[in-house]
C-alpha cells in the first residue's frame, strides 16, 4: 500500500514541477555593432523555457526615472539546443554630445501572469546619428 502512495506522490510532484514557471538565461549581452548607426544590439541565450509567454525588454537612460518597456519578444519553439535571441534597439537618442549609459533589463512574462527579472546589462552609448527637430531644421536656414 505504501508503494502505491509513493508512486502517486512522485507522479503528483512530477506534474507540479512540469507546471512550474522556468526560464534559464545563461547570457545577456548588450553591444554596439556599428558606432556609425543609431542602434544597440541585445542578445541572450536560454537553456530552458517552461510556461513562458514572452520576453520583455526594458531600457533606462539618464533622462528616464524608471525603465521603460521598449519591446516584447515571443519565445521560440522548444528544441534540444539552447535558444538564441537577438533584438536591435534602433530608437536610442541622446540629449547631448557626451557618452551616456544605457541600461537594459530582460524580463520573463509567464502564462499565469508572473514576471521575473532575468538580467541587467549596460553600455556607454555615443551616437554619431543626429536627430533633427523641425525647429533645428528651420534654424539652419535663417
Amino acid at each position: 500500500m505504501n508503494t502505491i502512495k509513493l508512486f502517486y506522490a512522485s507522479i503528483f510532484i512530477g506534474l507540479l514541477l512540469m507546471a512550474a514557471n522556468t526560464v534559464v538565461v545563461t547570457q545577456f549581452l548588450v553591444d554596439i555593432p556599428d558606432p556609425n548607426k543609431n542602434e544597440i544590439k541585445l542578445t541572450w541565450v536560454s537553456q530552458e523555457e517552461s510556461n513562458l509567454q514572452q520576453y520583455e525588454i526594458r531600457r533606462k537612460m539618464l533622462r528616464d526615472s524608471e525603465p521603460m518597456t521598449i519591446a516584447t519578444v515571443e519565445p521560440k519553439p522548444p528544441s534540444a539546443t539552447p535558444n538564441s535571441y537577438e533584438y536591435l534597439d534602433r530608437n536610442v537618442f541622446r540629449n547631448n554630445d557626451t557618452s551616456e549609459p544605457v541600461a537594459y533589463e530582460l524580463h520573463a512574462l509567464f502564462t499565469n501572469g508572473d514576471r521575473v527579472n532575468l538580467g541587467h546589462a549596460e553600455v556607454n552609448y555615443t551616437s554619431t546619428a543626429v536627430r533633427r527637430t523641425w525647429g533645428s531644421i528651420k534654424a539652419m536656414f535663417q
